[in-house]
């Protein structure tokens, strides 16, 4: 049992080695600070708590229906580079009991996209979670 144990963590440690080897780099986050935008009207998330690599480029979040949105940081779609990347998203706000996450991403030609969805508790088709609107954060790594 014990060399089993040494092995799962030396397989974790030439992973953990490996993903630091690999020099990801933070590209965009964001705070999407309005939970119930204007619909398909986007809007630029607080500056002071968002980050965008390709400098004095834009990043827009635009809701599309309750608890979808769009969130656009251009530049950051690698161009020649490809696809590829990480993306991790999470409801924000005191007492928020609403669950985000990422419905779709891509980042290739230019821009990186996401969308984004959001579900409170209950109340949806078959009893489910049904779409909220929340507001959330956004980290998109590569």
């Amino acid at each position: 049992m014990t060399r089993t144990s040494l092995a799962a963590l030396g397989l974790v440690g030439v992973s953990m080695t490996s993903a630091r080897a690999d020099g990801g780099k933070v590209l965009c986050y964001l705070w999407a600070d309005q939970a119930s935008p204007e619909l398909n009207s986007p809007y630029t998330p607080d500056p002071t708590f968002s980050f965008n690599a390709a400098k004095k480029k834009p990043i827009t979040v635009t809701k599309t229906a309750t608890g979808v949105y769009n969130v656009i940081c251009s530049g950051d779609g690698g161009g020649s580079k490809g696809n590829g990347g990480h993306v991790q998203i999470s409801g924000y706000g005191p007492g928020n009991n609403v669950a985000c996450h990422v419905g779709e991403w891509f980042a290739d030609g230019s821009d990186f996209f996401a969308e984004v969805d959001c579900f409170g508790r209950g109340g949806g088709t078959g009893g489910g979670p049904a779409p909220a609107d929340s507001k959330f954060v956004l980290l998109f790594i590569r």
